[in-house]
């Protein structure tokens, strides 16, 4: 959980209030939070109040962090759930008509994969099929695009996405396959 992940010493120095603590707990943290949010949600905005949700959830409850598992696991995990509750309202916004469309899913440097080859045809071939894959992860549900994201694009291993997303690791592993196989119809 690169990015996410903050010396212990430092999480008991803001559980003890100690001065700064925070900001440069909040420093150290945010471009993995925020690009976290960016990747559920595919909005920017969407990911900048969800961003920022995550931190007033953090300075609320991380003087309650017991550190049984690190704190990235736990970010994660409050950053997950924000976004969760921020899909479900975006959806309902969407069934009633208040919003309309959703901005394309940007896996972080879809647009600018290396090409195997030099010539120019190759690509363009492999930046559209990488928006085509960045445009089906958009298309899952939230659970499916979760643990895709969790997984293959964030890097976490089967225990850490479940550990962050509060389900089993065959859970994890059965929705990762679901989605890979519902990725393939969408983009073949």
């Amino acid at each position: 959980m690169a990015g996410m992940d903050v010396d212990p010493g430092h999480v008991r120095a803001v559980q003890r209030g100690e001065p700064g603590a925070m900001d440069a707990l909040i420093r150290a943290t945010y471009a993995a939070v925020y690009a976290l949010c960016r990747r559920l949600l595919a909005d920017p905005a969407d990911a900048a109040d969800a961003t920022q949700e995550v931190y007033v959830r953090v300075v609320r409850s991380v003087v309650g962090f017991r550190a049984e598992a690190a704190f990235g696991t736990w970010l994660h995990r409050v950053t997950v759930n924000v976004c969760a509750t921020a899909l479900r309202r975006r959806g309902d916004a969407r069934a009633r008509g208040q919003v309309a469309g959703t901005i394309a899913f940007a896996t972080p440097g879809a647009a600018d994969i290396l090409p195997s080859s030099d010539d120019t045809e190759g690509r363009v071939a492999e930046r559209d099929q990488a928006r085509r894959v960045a445009g089906a992860i958009a298309g899952l549900p939230a659970d499916a695009r979760a643990v895709v994201v969790l997984r293959d694009v964030q890097g976490l291993s089967t225990k850490e996405a479940a550990a962050v997303l509060g389900i089993s690791e065959g859970a994890v592993k059965v929705r990762l396959h679901r989605a890979h196989a519902r990725l393939r119809e969408m983009v073949d």
